[in-house]
């Protein structure tokens, strides 16, 4: 059954897209909930109409997203899973995992779908994935896979040690920086001071 959803519609789809579901879904979930009506002719000229005022609250919830994924630049997530010998995990973290630990620990929903893992995930530390939190807007995540078999600390205070350590490695980033700046100065002035010789042998000839 083909339909065009009047709101954004978690794993399903956004306003004003049209997409096939099934018609049980359509009866029992989308229409009492006023979240769908049937493509008919007559919806889809009254969508064309709205085509406007939903391109505006598109840009909106845009906006909001990108604001939150500025939000996120210093966040972190720790996902707790079991481990075997050598500190390798039985298994691999999941994407659902990690959609839990983010709702949990940040109150950010996110759709496991969305969530991309560049590599499977089987050994503890800190990894970084890409969550897409509204179409094309993406946001980086760091996540920290920690043990949980005799892991005694509360997640709280795995994530105050790991933004201690984010704050340690942005001061020395800044430092690397700072002394980098200051060498290319001293070697300007180097090389400014090599030059006023020869340019005083040149005014005397």
């Amino acid at each position: 059954m083909k339909v065009i959803l009047l709101s954004d519609v978690p794993r399903v789809g956004h306003e004003g897209d049209v997409i096939d579901v099934a018609d049980g879904y359509l009866r029992n979930y989308l229409e009492p909930r006023r979240l769908a009506v049937t493509a008919t002719r007559g919806a889809l000229r009254d969508l064309e109409s709205r085509r406007e005022a939903i391109e505006r609250r598109d840009d909106q919830k845009r906006d909001r997203a990108q604001h939150l994924v500025d939000e996120l630049r210093d966040k972190r997530i720790v996902v707790k899973a079991p481990t075997g010998e050598g500190g390798r995990l039985h298994g691999t973290v999941t994407t659902g995992q990690i959609a839990e630990a983010a709702e949990e620990q940040l109150s950010l929903v996110i759709d496991r779908r969305d969530i991309d893992i560049a590599e499977p995930i089987r050994e503890l530390g800190d990894y970084l994935i890409t969550a897409k939190v509204y179409k094309d807007v993406e946001a980086q995540l760091p996540v920290r896979v920690v043990g949980l078999d005799g892991e005694e600390r509360s997640v709280e205070e795995i994530l105050e040690e790991a933004a201690e350590e984010y704050i340690a490695e942005e001061e020395a980033a800044e430092a690397e920086d700072a002394a980098e700046d200051e060498a290319e100065d001293e070697a300007a002035l180097d090389e400014a001071a090599d030059e006023e010789p020869a340019e005083d042998a040149e005014a005397e000839q």
